[in-house]
């Protein structure tokens, strides 16, 4: 079998693996939001990293069986075509440049099944987690406010999202907690592959 990742395409059998997995990491997205908003500080600085944590996993499991370029491009466009339909319709250009700079950074051969680089991609996607949750402040204020409030944000998670983008080093610090978050989920993803997935032949 070809182990490169150089000019393969995607299968069906492909198709259903990144489906199957990214059912459960959207799953673990809305049970992470669900739990973390009644507490702003968590919501806002940690629910990213969090979910790039416990989803390392799926995305791991992905990588390493189908070890193709363009996986992190789909895992993005998804969820910026979720977010479109959810009425962040500017989300989706955006996750759209997120899912070709983690490409970017996941060039080379069998860079998928590469540990240390599947850590750069994903903390690379999880930066562009923690990002993408502010550029609708930006980008739509009122009509983020008007959404978020049939959602149940509070007046605290408002106040403390502008006061997050009022200084750079509130920000700094979400995306190091983000990223560190991720990191340790590829860390902890890896020995879950190597004790459970190899060992069934799921994954190489």
């Amino acid at each position: 079998m070809n182990t490169t990742t150089e000019k393969k395409r995607f299968t069906t059998q492909d198709v259903m693996v990144i489906a199957a997995m990214m059912v459960l990491t959207f799953a673990v997205y809305g049970a992470v939001g669900t739990l973390t908003l009644p507490f702003p500080f968590l919501y806002l600085y940690c629910s990213a990293g969090i979910q790039e944590f416990f989803c390392a996993t799926f995305y791991l499991v992905v990588a390493n069986r189908l070890n193709k370029h363009g996986i992190l491009m789909v895992w993005s466009t998804v969820f910026g075509i979720i977010s479109a339909l959810g009425g962040y319709v500017f989300l989706l250009p955006y996750f759209l440049l997120v899912g070709v700079i983690c490409e970017l950074v996941m060039l080379g051969r069998d860079s998928y099944r590469k540990p240390l680089r599947n850590a750069m991609g994903w903390s690379c996607y999880g930066l562009g987690m923690i990002i993408g949750n502010t550029v609708p402040i930006w980008a739509a204020w009122e009509s983020y406010v008007a959404k978020a409030s049939t959602e149940g944000f509070s007046q605290e998670v408002f106040d403390m999202q502008l006061n997050m983008l009022s200084s750079p080093w509130h920000m700094i610090g979400a995306c190091a907690i983000t990223v560190a978050l991720a990191l340790l989920g590829c860390l902890f993803g890896q020995r879950i592959l190597r004790r459970h997935f190899q060992k069934a032949g799921i994954v190489k």
